[in-house]
């Protein structure tokens, strides 16, 4: 955190507003009208009239918000858009609402009691969804096959557990008891996207202050789909290029590599604890229940660079739980399983290759290769092997074979992490 953040950190509510108002221009007609659209939603605040300040949304639309506080709590209250809400009479609406604050009378309280909003205060999760379903179908943007099965699913899942909560008691907490029986599925996947969805609509529309779900994908890991987007073998080069020009933070890159020396799948990856690690035996040990299905335990023979990515991030988390642990407070959770795959995409490396593509260039690379058996290659990638022979056949784990296998990869890996660096 900058200096600046702590410093406003610092200040009351009633400070923070002077603070800002210092800090920006009074708006102006003109002002208000060069407002340009960007990838994400932005706001600015009022020089002149504290409190009030425009939300710019991608859509292009420009909003008017007063924000303020009540019993010591910040609220904020859409006053409509502009230019159909002019600056004059959003100012004057301003100077109202900070009236009713004096005579100590919430000013969001008050409106809602004079659109007589009794019932939509009282609104129910599955009656916002029903909200959120017919807005969408409304506006057209969607094809009403795709928004009424992603209705269909909230439905299906959620309304016989807490359709009948109130939007207001909604959190993580609350909405728990539904979405447990469903971690690990890409049902759950699609399911907090349309959570989000609602709750976004509904802090839009004032029925809730602020959205609980805006970060419900951090709380949860997902199943990957099949058919990743991939790089062939002889592309690696490429990828460590643009990694190492990339603005990312050393562990997130170390993560990149990582998965890429260890085969290890995104949520797999992520979760190693110190603890796993054989130094002496240059070994890594998963239990069965940190593995997809959760049956087997997996054992990886670590090269020499997979231990020289594990050395790097002593120096990061070594004192912690987890080799790759969250960088946020109390750092006793993992990173994120989507953490590679979010830095891949900000590298450029959207809809070419995602953090499940770097097994396949692994697997491609070992079987072209022709050195070494496709059971020792699949038991590296910690494939299951059905057949009850080759069962009893992997039972000695061809944990030599696996060594000169990783090594190998390893090596090949370097290889072309080095000519990355020689290219410039």
């Amino acid at each position: 955190m900058g200096r600046f953040s702590r410093e406003l950190k610092r200040l009351s509510f009633n400070q923070t507003k002077a603070f800002i108002m210092k800090l920006n221009k009074p708006f102006t007609d003109t002002f208000l009208q060069s407002l340009k659209p960007k990838a994400k939603e932005y706001t600015k605040h009022d020089g002149k009239e504290s409190g009030l300040m425009i939300r710019v949304k991608p859509n292009k639309t420009k909003t008017f918000y007063f924000v303020y506080s009540f019993t010591g709590k910040y609220k904020k209250m859409s006053l409509g858009e502009y230019p159909t809400l002019s600056l004059i009479f959003a100012r004057e609406m301003v100077k109202e609402y900070k009236g009713l604050i004096y005579r100590n009378i919430d000013p969001l309280a008050y409106r809602k009691t004079l659109q007589n909003p009794v019932e939509e205060n009282k609104l129910t999760f599955s009656e916002m969804a029903e909200k959120w379903r017919d807005k969408r179908l409304k506006q057209g943007k969607f094809k009403a096959q795709t928004i009424n099965e992603s209705f269909r699913r909230v439905e299906l899942h959620l309304f016989s557990k807490i359709g009948n909560l109130p939007i207001d008691e909604a959190n993580l907490k609350t909405f728990e008891p539904a979405l447990s029986p469903l971690k690990n599925s890409n049902t759950l996947y699609k399911i907090n996207i349309a959570i989000n969805q609602i709750f976004r609509m509904a802090e839009d529309e004032d029925l809730i202050v602020k959205n609980p779900f805006r970060k419900i994908h951090d709380e949860f890991t997902y199943i990957e789909t099949k058919n990743h987007p991939t790089l062939a073998p002889e592309d690696l080069p490429r990828l460590f290029r643009v990694l190492q020009g990339a603005d990312l933070k050393k562990p997130t890159s170390l993560l990149i590599e990582w998965q890429l020396l260890s085969i290890l799948r995104s949520s797999e990856a992520v979760s190693i604890e110190w603890a796993d690690i054989d130094w002496e035996a240059k070994a890594l040990h998963i239990p069965a229940e940190r593995m997809k299905g959760g049956k087997r335990p997996h054992s990886i023979p670590l090269s020499s660079q997979a231990l020289n990515v594990l050395d790097q991030m002593r120096r990061y988390t070594g004192n912690r739980k987890y080799v790759f642990c969250s960088r946020i407070a109390p750092f006793n959770k993992p990173m994120n399983s989507g953490a590679a795959n979010v830095a891949l995409k900000r590298m450029g490396f959207k809809d070419l290759l995602v953090a499940h593509g770097l097994r396949s260039i692994a697997s491609t690379y070992l079987h072209e290769l022709d050195r070494f058996s496709s059971e020792a290659i699949e038991l590296c990638l910690s494939h299951e092997n059905r057949g009850k022979v080759r069962k009893a056949y992997d039972k000695s784990k061809k944990w030599k074979s696996r060594q000169a296998i990783m090594q190998c990869w390893g090596d090949y890996v370097e290889q072309c992490k080095l000519e990355a660096m020689k290219a410039g």
